[in-house]
C-alpha cells in the first residue's frame, strides 16, 4: 500500500483540486456526452468548503481530496478525487476508513 497522509484543505488548494477533479471525472463525463472543461472545473470551485475539505497527499505531494460536510444527524460525503495512477491500490479504502473512524471524533 502506498503511504498516504491527509491534510486540511485551504483555499489556495482550490485549483489544483478542481483540475484534479477534471482529470479523475473526464473518462466518465465523456462517455455520458457531458464533458465540458470549464463546467467541470467551475462545479467544484462553487462548492468547495475548505472548512470540511482534506486533501490526500502522498510523497507530500496532492494525490487527491475528500469533503465530509455536517448535516443534521448526519454527514455528506463530498468531492472524493483520488489521482487515476493510485486507484486500485488501497488508499481510497484506507482514506474512507479513517473518516468513517473520525465521523466519532469529528476529524479524521
Amino acid at each position: 500500500m502506498v503511504d498516504w497522509r491527509l491534510r486540511p484543505a485551504s483555499t489556495a488548494d482550490v485549483e489544483a483540486v478542481a483540475e484534479l477533479r477534471a482529470v479523475v471525472l473526464k473518462a466518465d463525463l465523456e462517455r455520458l456526452g457531458r464533458y465540458d472543461e470549464q463546467r467541470v472545473r467551475q462545479r467544484l470551485r462553487d462548492g468547495f468548503a475548505p472548512a470540511h475539505t482534506w486533501t490526500i497527499e502522498v510523497n507530500n505531494a496532492l494525490a487527491g481530496c475528500v469533503a465530509l460536510r455536517p448535516a443534521e444527524g448526519a454527514y455528506w460525503l463530498e468531492h472524493f478525487y483520488l489521482a487515476p495512477e493510485l486507484q486500485g491500490r488501497g488508499v481510497g479504502s484506507a482514506v474512507l476508513g479513517r473518516l468513517l473512524d473520525g465521523v466519532t471524533e469529528k476529524a479524521p
